[in-house]
C-alpha cells in the first residue's frame, strides 16, 4: 500500500513540475517579449489547470503585449471569474479598457484593486493613475457639455445636486488665495458627509473654470451661477467671500445659489482668528445643511466634526498643493504636502496626498501622447501568482503555497509583486525535482 502511494505522489509532483515548468518558461518568454512563444506555453499550462488564475492573467497579459485586446479581455475576465482576488488580472483588464478609451470602466477596475490593496507601492501608483484619468473623463464631460450648451436645462439636474466654488479672497494678502481651494476642499469633503446630499468634485470646478478661462471673481458673479450650474450639473452652487475685517480676526461669508432661480436658499458666516479657521469651516457647513433642511443623522454629525489639521500654517502647505497639483506641476504639490505633513505630523490627509503625488511626480506618464505606454511601463509584466491576492498574509501565503503547489504558485517576498530575482522560479523547479528523487 506504501508503495503505490509513494508512486502516486512521485506522480503528482512530477505533473505538478511540468506545470510548473511551462508555466514559468511561459514568463520567461514574455519577459523577453516572445509573445507568440509565451502563449503557446501558457495555453499548455492551462491544459493541466484550466482554472488557475495565475496562468489565465499571464494569457491575458501575453495577448495585451501583443496588441489582441479581445483575447486579452477574455482571459483576464476568466482569471477574475476563477478567483475573484485575483489582483493582477483586476490590473491589466484596467489597461485593456484605457486602450479602448473607456475611462470609467477603467477606473472601476483599478479602484477595485486600490480598495483592497490601498497601501501597497502598486496601489499608491493606481491611486495616483485614477486621479489622472478622472480628470481626463471630468475634461471630456465639461467639454461636451459646453458644446451642447444650449440644449441643456436645469430641470433636468436632480435637486439634491451641489457645488461648491472658489471663495473670493478679500483679505489683500495674497498667501491666502491658495485658501480658496482649501476652504473649497474642506467644504466638499463634510458637505459629502450628508449622505441625501450629491456633492460635485472640486476638480469638475477647476476644469469648468479652465475651459471658460473664468476668474474666481466672476464665479459668484450671479449672472453666471445659472450657467454654471448647467455646465457642472448641479442644482446648488455654494460660494462666498474671505476677508479680514481687522487684524488678527478672519471671516467667512457662504451662500447656497439655486441655479433655477439665481436666489440664494442658505447663508452662513463665521469669524474668528486664524487658529479657529477650521472651527469656522464646520459652523459654515452646519449652518448651510440647516437652512436646506437637510436632516443628518448622528454619524453623518460625527464625521462632519473631524477636524482634518489643527494647525493653520499646515493647511496653508495642503492648500498650496492643492494649487501645485492643479497646474500639474507634480514635484512642487508633493514637497507641499509633505511640508504640511512635517508641520502637522497628525495631518493624514497630507500624508496620503503626498504619497500619491509624488508617484506622479516620479513618473512620466502624464502629460504625453504616448502616457498609456508610459503607464504600461511601471506595471510588472510577470507577477509570482501567490502575491497576487489582495491583502493576503504571511500566513495565507504559506497556506497557499502548500495546497497550490501542483499549480505553479510560489511566493514571493517583494510587496509590490515583482518577481525577485534572488530567488527564481527555476531554483524552486529544482527543488521539487530533487524532492522527487529522494521519494524513489
Amino acid at each position: 500500500m506504501g508503495k503505490w502511494i509513494s508512486l502516486l505522489l512521485i506522480s503528482f509532483l512530477i505533473c505538478g513540475c511540468a506545470l510548473v515548468s511551462n508555466h514559468h518558461k511561459g514568463q520567461r518568454a514574455l519577459n523577453r517579449e516572445e509573445y507568440d512563444a509565451a502563449i503557446m506555453l501558457f495555453e499548455e499550462a492551462l491544459r493541466n489547470s484550466p482554472s488557475n488564475p495565475g496562468i489565465l492573467t499571464d494569457l491575458g497579459v501575453a495577448y495585451f503585449r501583443k496588441g489582441d485586446l479581445g483575447k486579452s479581455a477574455e482571459y483576464l475576465k476568466r482569471a477574475k471569474s476563477a478567483d475573484p482576488q485575483h489582483g493582477r488580472a483586476y490590473l491589466y483588464m484596467g489597461m485593456v479598457y484605457e486602450k479602448q478609451d473607456d475611462l470609467p470602466q477603467a477606473i472601476s477596475e483599478y479602484n477595485t484593486y486600490y480598495r483592497r490593496s490601498p497601501f501597497t507601492p502598486m496601489g499608491l501608483k493606481l491611486k495616483a493613475r485614477m486621479g489622472v484619468l478622472m480628470r481626463k473623463q471630468i475634461t471630456r464631460e465639461i467639454q461636451a457639455a459646453i458644446q451642447n450648451e444650449e440644449s441643456l436645462s436645469v430641470d433636468s439636474v436632480p435637486p439634491n445636486t451641489i457645488a461648491v466654488s472658489y471663495f473670493s479672497n478679500h483679505t489683500g494678502k495674497e498667501e491666502y488665495d491658495v485658501l480658496q481651494k482649501g476652504l473649497a476642499d474642506m467644504l466638499i469633503t463634510d458637505l459629502s458627509q450628508a449622505k441625501s446630499l450629491k456633492v460635485l468634485e472640486r476638480e469638475r470646478m477647476q476644469v469648468l473654470i479652465d475651459e471658460l478661462k473664468l476668474g474666481e471673481t466672476g464665479l459668484i458673479d450671479a449672472s453666471t451661477t445659472p450657467r454654471l450650474g448647467r455646465l457642472l450639473g448641479a442644482r446648488r452652487i455654494v460660494n462666498g467671500t474671505i476677508a479680514l475685517p481687522q487684524a488678527g480676526m478672519l471671516r467667512i461669508d457662504a451662500l447656497a445659489v439655486d441655479v433655477a432661480t439665481s436666489q440664494s436658499d442658505a447663508e452662513a458666516y463665521a469669524m474668528g482668528d486664524q487658529e479657529r479657521f477650521f472651527l469656522m469651516e464646520k459652523e459654515l457647513v452646519f449652518d448651510i445643511l440647516d437652512d436646506l433642511k437637510v436632516t443628518l443623522t448622528q454619524e453623518e454629525r460625527d464625521a462632519i466634526q473631524k477636524l482634518p489639521t489643527e494647525s493653520f500654517l499646515a493647511f496653508l502647505a495642503y492648500c498650496r498643493g492643492l494649487d501645485y497639483e492643479d497646474r500639474g506641476m507634480y514635484q512642487q504639490a508633493a514637497q507641499q504636502y509633505k511640508d504640511a505633513a512635517k508641520i502637522d505630523p497628525g495631518f493624514s490627509q497630507a500624508k496620503e496626498k503626498a504619497g500619491e503625488i509624488q508617484t506622479l511626480a516620479d513618473s512620466p506618464m502624464t502629460g504625453s501622447s504616448d502616457e498609456t505606454a508610459q503607464w504600461e511601463q511601471m506595471v510588472p509584466i510577470v507577477v509570482p501568482p501567490a502575491d497576487e491576492q489582495f491583502g493576503i498574509s504571511s500566513g495565507d501565503r504559506l497556506a497557499n503555497t502548500l495546497r497550490n503547489t501542483s499549480g505553479g504558485f510560489l511566493p514571493s517576498p517583494d510587496d509590490d509583486g515583482q518577481t525577485d530575482d534572488r530567488n527564481p522560479p527555476q531554483q524552486q523547479t529544482r527543488t521539487t525535482i530533487d524532492i522527487t528523487v529522494e521519494l524513489q
